[in-house]
């Protein structure tokens, strides 16, 4: 997979499903790496925020990627989050994930240690050059409150492995990381509800996303890429159409996923049952990280369904799944 085509890819965000015992569900991984493919998702960015990253051991952290990868068979491309508790551990996933052949490595910016912009553009040059692989950086404003600078951004941008900032700050961040950027590195609003402006005013020519993509879409029912094509072709009035149908869906995504999210509550719990919902391994949460209680449950089940979600299942389904 590779990064920027004339139609533009789609990317996700993907959970990490664990079982009633706390234990990775790798046959959950396994059945969800079918349904991301079966959806024609050109890639999905793992062990991040929606992953519950903190909550994984580095060798959970190896193993996730293996699962997906040995499920995946060179069907779908792979972004990790290699930031690790120190630097040497960062650059040993990042070694793992090369030898398993992902698509590219994801350093978060530093939410501690070195965040003045000299010490962030050392951490994050440094483990670039060790790392012969494609990166990308996730610039998690919205979660971790550590933006990255856009003068440091412009410096990393001569660094020939660097290809893409996912970036989740606000529009006037946004906009002068853009700015920053040099030398073709690509720059991502992984928001789904931005990404039609943003192909038509900014040229983004990736939708490096959130869990939408697999969250409103569900096999051949497929409105985000379909939007995504007919803008690429200039049939804009047929691709505003198709994306304003989405605006049920968003409303509900928005007040159980990014609304907590920016008020820096994960919103975990909310996105393992959506999918439990749908027919994916959505399964139990880590602490700190706590379940949605049976009012919530119930709550975020009669949202979906009035925002008319794909591919709900019934209760008796939902028990057989």
């Amino acid at each position: 997979m590779s990064i920027g085509q004339n139609i533009p890819e789609i990317w996700a965000a993907i959970h990490t499903p664990f079982d009633a015992s706390g234990a990775i569900d790798e046959a959950g991984v396994r059945r969800n790496v079918r349904h991301y493919i079966a959806t024609g998702l050109a890639g999905v960015f793992c062990n991040g925020l929606i992953g519950e990253v903190w909550s994984l051991t580095l060798q959970e952290r190896k193993r996730v990627i293996e699962v997906i990868a040995d499920e995946a068979g060179g069907r779908l491309g792979i972004s990790v989050v290699i930031s690790g508790p120190s630097v040497e551990e960062t650059i040993d996933l990042g070694e793992h994930a090369r030898r398993l052949g992902v698509s590219h490595a994801v350093l978060m910016v530093p939410t501690s240690g070195p965040r003045s912009p000299a010490q962030q553009f050392a951490y994050l040059h440094h483990i670039c050059v060790r790392l012969e692989m494609p990166i990308v950086i996730f610039n998690a404003r919205t979660a971790a409150g550590s933006p990255l600078d856009p003068g440091v951004f412009t410096q990393l941008c001569s660094l020939p492995n660097l290809k893409l900032l996912k970036t989740t700050g606000n529009a006037a961040e946004n906009a002068a990381l853009r700015q920053a950027a040099r030398n073709g590195v690509l720059v991502s609003d992984p928001l789904e509800e931005n990404f039609f402006a943003n192909m038509q005013t900014e040229g983004q020519s990736i939708l490096y996303a959130d869990p939408e993509p697999y969250l409103y879409q569900r096999g051949e029912f497929r409105p985000i890429a379909e939007y995504v094509a007919l803008l690429a072709v200039g049939r804009t009035e047929e691709a505003a159409r198709i994306c304003a149908s989405l605006a049920p869906q968003r409303i509900t995504f928005n007040k159980w996923i990014m609304d907590p999210l920016k008020r820096g509550h994960m919103p975990n719990a909310a996105v393992k049952h959506w999918c439990d919902l749908i027919g994916l391994a959505g399964g139990a949460v880590r602490s700190p990280v706590t379940p949605l209680s049976a009012a919530e449950r119930r709550e975020l089940e009669a949202d979906l369904i009035a925002c008319g979600a794909p591919g709900l299942l019934s209760a008796a389904e939902r028990i057989s799944s």
